[in-house]
């Protein structure tokens, strides 16, 4: 390999260093537990990292505020208000992190930086070295495996309650859908009502998670290409390169 080969390879692996330490950093801004509520108050979602809610509270005298009717309703205006907070808590845990300044750096090095002889490379975060065929060949596979899998029932993320009063909907996207029945809810305090919306929730919780298909996970790919590229660039042109 040229030098000018192995500065421009060395300068691709830094790039895509550093674009997977920007992911993990925007994970890590995201908040591990957030609650909402509807306008009136009286129902409460808590949402967990994965956008996922983990609790859905219906608070006692909600006949006071609530019509039965809208309870359901009021549950998913919960749900999307613990969106918003989460999305809020996101922007200000980026806003108070050094990204926009990494950023910045980062913009200036891949225009800017060259490789000198004797300079280490940076590390590869993860990954093994691999055949560059083989890799390319699974890349692509795995790409492919993701624009054909199939998007997941719906039924696959549904759960009731003991008595099918109450139905709570899971995506991977977090709460779709929610029903409770108004004539039942009627005649129901806000303890009995939660205990039907956690047992629905867990259900629906445990279906998704049974009946979902396996994950492709591509950062073990992307692990491996960094290094793959590690391994390229230390390799010198009197061995092996022309």
């Amino acid at each position: 390999m040229r030098p000018d080969e192995a500065q421009h390879v060395a300068q691709l692996q830094r790039s895509a260093a550093e674009l997977a330490r920007f992911a993990r950093d925007l994970a890590a801004a995201t908040p591990a537990s957030v609650e909402g509520s509807d306008p009136t108050g009286w129902v409460h979602v808590v949402l967990g990292p994965d956008g996922i809610p983990t609790e859905i509270r219906v608070r006692e005298g909600w006949q006071q505020r609530v019509d039965p009717a809208r309870l359901a309703s009021a549950v998913m205006d919960a749900n999307l208000d613990a969106v918003q907070r989460a999305m809020q808590a996101w922007t200000v845990a980026m806003q108070d992190s050094d990204w926009r300044r990494d950023q910045t750096s980062f913009e200036a090095d891949a225009r800017e930086h060259r490789a000198g002889p004797g300079q280490p490379l940076p590390e590869s975060p993860f990954g093994h070295v691999r055949d560059t065929n083989e890799l390319a060949e699974e890349v692509l596979s795995t790409l492919q495996s993701v624009q054909t899998q199939p998007a997941p029932s719906a039924a696959a993320g549904t759960g009731h309650d003991d008595g099918r009063h109450v139905t709570i909907q899971l995506a991977s996207a977090g709460l779709t859908a929610c029903t409770i029945e108004p004539g039942w809810a009627l005649h129901h305090n806000g303890a009995s009502i939660s205990a039907g919306l956690s047992t629905a929730l867990q259900r629906a919780v445990a279906k998704r998670s049974a009946q979902s298909s396996p994950r492709v996970e591509p950062d073990d790919l992307l692990g491996d290409a960094l290094a793959t590229l590690t391994s390229l660039t230390q390799i010198r042109p009197d061995q092996g390169g022309n």
